[in-house]
């Protein structure tokens, strides 16, 4: 059996990381491989061995890739988002798609909720004032009260269940969410929060918080027409994915005062674009992708992917919820589905 790295330079996972998972896999006689390969072309020609590929960032995992690699069984997410893989050929093909769904859930709130104190507070532009040499004292953006404001949860999974507790909780903040595929049964357990459709969420929120898996649904839902309905006053927080929002129409939105600011954990292109209109903008904070990095997702994160694929292998077993395209559990493929 090979398991092979096909992004190890991606940044999510360090050396260090790779490595612990590397000693695991071979004790129990896995071969390990770490590369970084960019293109479809490239993976193909170095995984023609492989059981098993691990992907630590969002590699091209296509159609094309695998029909190419028949022996291929598996592909590992080292996170929750699984947009560059195409589930439905996987399926077709026999291939399993694992993730680690909500292992960073709280490491995702707490960094929304420092957006959206950030914003409030105007906390990043006065330091970046400061080591300019100023002293701006009460000067920019008049601090909006947080009490006062409506948060709205653009999803409402792990993530944006954590952030509900921390804002609701902490400031008593009316919080209004849309979730079209949330079961009932998960609603009736929040009894302050009010479900609403897309359209009534964008222009009732001051605060938007996207928590949402980027699809064909999702991708650049986010646009002008949206920003038009949203309040001028309105945040939009994104620590998603970058595509969900159009992120030309985002810079025209701020520029033109449609809203007030953005935190995004997430953009279109990684790493940003050094020409980008957001990166002179006073009212955008922006991080790179590093939601996820925290001492108990990182943990979750690694201890998952040592265990996942020799468990497979091993005891042929795998927990359904680490199954990303669910249909192959009602397939034969002499794996227990637990």
């Amino acid at each position: 059996m090979k398991a092979i790295v096909v992004d190890k330079d991606y940044g999510s996972a360090k050396p260090e990381e790779i490595e612990k998972i590397r000693k695991i896999y071979t004790s129990q006689g896995i071969e390990f491989e770490a590369c970084h390969f960019i293109s479809e072309d490239e993976i193909i020609q170095g995984c023609k061995e492989a059981d098993a590929i691990l992907c630590t960032g969002n590699p091209p995992i296509t159609r094309k890739v695998m029909e190419a690699l028949p022996k291929l069984k598996y592909v590992q997410r080292f996170g929750i988002g699984v947009n560059s893989i195409d589930l439905e050929a996987a399926s077709e093909l026999n291939k399993i798609i694992l993730n680690i769904p909500g292992f960073c859930a709280k490491e995702l709130a707490d960094l929304s909720s420092s957006f959206i104190l950030g914003l409030i507070r105007n906390t990043v532009y006065y330091d970046r004032e400061i080591r300019k040499g100023n002293w701006p004292k009460c000067q920019y953006l008049l601090p909006l009260d947080l009490r006062e404001l409506t948060l709205g949860l653009y999803g409402f999974g792990s993530a944006g269940q954590h952030l509900y507790q921390t804002i609701h909780g902490g400031w008593k903040t009316k919080t209004i969410a849309c979730d079209p595929y949330l079961p009932e049964n998960i609603k009736e357990q929040y009894s302050d929060i009010e479900f609403v459709d897309f359209d009534t969420l964008v222009k009732e929120s001051d605060i938007v918080s996207i928590h949402v898996g980027l699809t064909k649904e999702t991708r650049h839902i986010f646009n002008r027409d949206v920003f038009r309905q949203m309040k001028n006053n309105a945040l939009i927080i994104n620590t998603a994915r970058g595509p969900i929002i159009d992120q030309e129409d985002l810079a025209w939105a701020l520029e033109n005062g449609e809203i007030r600011g953005a935190g995004l954990d997430t953009v279109e292109k990684e790493p940003i674009d050094p020409k980008d209109p957001l990166l002179k903008m006073d009212n955008v904070i922006l991080s790179a992708h590093c939601g996820s990095y925290g001492v108990g997702a990182k943990k979750t994160q690694i201890d998952t992917v040592c265990a996942l694929i020799p468990q497979a292998i091993f005891e042929k077993k795998l927990p359904a919820r680490n199954v990303a395209n669910k249909s192959v559990l009602k397939k034969s493929l002499g794996i227990e589905f637990i």
